[in-house]
Formats: C-alpha cells, sequence, structure tokens
C-alpha cells in the first residue's frame, strides 16, 4: 500500500515538475517574442498609425544591421525621419519601450521637434514593422541601434552632427547600453529606466496578475539560455555610473511598472556618477505613471529636458561640469 502511495507521489511529483517548466517556458517565450504595436493593435491602443495623424512630416527609412545574436545574418529596422521645424545639425533618437514601436515613440516627436531636434523613430529588433524575433533587454539591441546610427550619420551628415538619445523603459536601457559603445553621443535622456530587466518582469508580471516568483525566475533564466543574452550587462544601474555623456534620468513618482525601491537604485547610481563624466540629471516627476511625464505636465517637461539639453551641448563644447537636479 505504501508502495502505491509512493508511485502516486513520484507521478504527482512529475507532472508537478512538468507543469512548473512547461509554464515557465511559455513566460519566456512570451518576454522575448511580446506582440507587436501595428496596424489595429496600435491604431485601438494608441489611436494613430503613423506621423501623419499628429500632423508630422516624415520620410521613411530603413536600415539593414549585422545581427550579432545570429553571426552573419542581417536585420531590416524601419524608422521614420521627421525634420525639425526649420534647418538644424541637432537629431534625437527616440527609442520605444518593451512591446511598443515606433508608433508609440511619436508620443514625443513633437517636443523634441518643437525644440529644434530633428527626430528619428524606429522599431527595434522584434518589435512593430523591423525584422527579428527576439527582444534581448538591450543585449543586441544595442549593437543594432549603434549600427542604425552609423547609417542614418552616413545619409545625412548635415543633420545629425549632435546626435541625443532619448530612450522610454526598455528603451532606456537599450540607448544607454548604445551609448555606452560609443564616444559620440552629445547626450542620453532615460524615462523610467528599470535596475535590472529582471527585477522589471517580475513587476510587470505581479502587477499583470502573473504566475508568482518561482516561474518568474525560471521564465527570466530560460529567456538567457533561449537567446543566448546576459541581461545584466546592459542593466540601467550597472550601466548608468560609467557612461561618458551627459545624462538626465526622468522617473514617474506613481510607476506601476518600476518599484520604488528600483527607482532608488537608480537614483542611487545616478547620483554616484563622477563629474567628469558629463552633466548628470536625476528627476522624479511628481503623480506620474510609467513613461507619462511627457503628458502629465508637457510644459515642465518641456523645460526641464531643454534645460538639461542646452547644458549638455555646452559640456561637449568644453571640460564638463556636474548640473544639479531642478
Amino acid at each position: 500500500m505504501v508502495g502505491h502511495y509512493l508511485v502516486l507521489l513520484l507521478v504527482l511529483a512529475g507532472v508537478g515538475a512538468a507543469l512548473f517548466l512547461g509554464v515557465s517556458f511559455m513566460m519566456a517565450r512570451i518576454l522575448l517574442s511580446p506582440r507587436r504595436m501595428v496596424g489595429g493593435v496600435a491604431l485601438a491602443i494608441l489611436g494613430r498609425l503613423g506621423p501623419e495623424d499628429l500632423g508630422l512630416p516624415f520620410e521613411e527609412m530603413s536600415f539593414r544591421v549585422l545581427d550579432e545574436q545570429r553571426r552573419g545574418s542581417k536585420l531590416m529596422l524601419l524608422g521614420w525621419w521627421i525634420p525639425a521645424a526649420v534647418p538644424s545639425d541637432r537629431c534625437v533618437v527616440i527609442v520605444h519601450g518593451y512591446a511598443d514601436s515606433r508608433i508609440g515613440a511619436l508620443a514625443w516627436a513633437p517636443t523634441f521637434r518643437a525644440m529644434g531636434y530633428n527626430v528619428l523613430a524606429a522599431d527595434l529588433r522584434a518589435h512593430g514593422e523591423s525584422e527579428g524575433t527576439q527582444t534581448t533587454a538591450g543585449f543586441f539591441e544595442r549593437h543594432d541601434l549603434s549600427q542604425v546610427i552609423d547609417q542614418l550619420r552616413a545619409a545625412r551628415p548635415e543633420e545629425t552632427r549632435e546626435v541625443v538619445l532619448f530612450g522610454v523603459s526598455l528603451g532606456a536601457a537599450v540607448a544607454g547600453a548604445t551609448a555606452a559603445m560609443r564616444d559620440d553621443v552629445a547626450a542620453v535622456i532615460m524615462d523610467c529606466p528599470y535596475n535590472h530587466y529582471a527585477t522589471a518582469a517580475q513587476t510587470h508580471s505581479r502587477v499583470m496578475g502573473m504566475p508568482g516568483p518561482w516561474f518568474q525566475r525560471l521564465a527570466i533564466a530560460l529567456a538567457q539560455k533561449l537567446s543566448g543574452a546576459d541581461f545584466d550587462a546592459v542593466a540601467p544601474v550597472n550601466v548608468i555610473p560609467t557612461l561618458a555623456c551627459p545624462l538626465m534620468v526622468i522617473h514617474g513618482a506613481d510607476d506601476l511598472f518600476v518599484d520604488p525601491v528600483d527607482m532608488d537604485d537608480v537614483e542611487r547610481a545616478t547620483n554616484s556618477r563622477a563629474p567628469e563624466l558629463g552633466p548628470t540629471v536625476y528627476w522624479r516627476a511628481d503623480r506620474t505613471h510609467h513613461v507619462l511625464a511627457v503628458r502629465t505636465d508637457p510644459a515642465e517637461f518641456r523645460r526641464r529636458i531643454g534645460a538639461f539639453l542646452s547644458v549638455a551641448i555646452r559640456a561637449g563644447e568644453r571640460p564638463a561640469a556636474s548640473v544639479a537636479p531642478r
């Protein structure tokens, strides 16, 4: 009789383990391949399909980049070039967040365009209409974006003398990791960066009511194994202290998807930056949710961004000086 119970327990344990692995594997696949923000999905969620819906002039651009994830392969990444209202030699590259696209990135385009910047909004790999099947927390995206910048500058040298990277959420991690590879980025602005991709994924899963921490930890480990990416290598909290260019970090105080403890980690990393790395500003916007500082108070958002960029661009022309948060 005891033997029958032991067999039953072993069977149940095996089924439980298989279920645990199966659910975690499914979660890993979802992490790597989010639903694309295009067509009807974008129209339903964002209420627009392109720059024309915001009255913005634009040109389609495409970038063929070497895929560092699959050596020897290439990816086609698509973007929109939005010229400044008056001719300008400054450009901001807007990097969208997880499960978003260049359509979502358009939310910030009018602000930067009004400030005298040309704008490039491009779809990251495995997002929007760009090629690729896996998103990797910025690990491979940093190589993609660096090549995009090279190709953009080659195509439009007079309009990209100063390049600023503005990234939101996942895009903030991509922007920071890309700038860390280069010495020609005028400034980086990170809007609502997480500290580590793993903690962000766990917070998001908790908010969305997905299976608990054990499932999430295994899913993240599996996602790294399946993709060949090291998420911690491009974690904002690790990149920020060494980023050798002017940096502004924005958090929304009421962000559901970045835990306050994680915000504190990022703020400490930001404040730890040595003055010689360039002007540094940290702003935690009151009564603001995830990546919505531009909507909570558009005038204040533009004022703070403008003040930072004014000092950041000047800093590139003379020895760096620190900037106190305002």
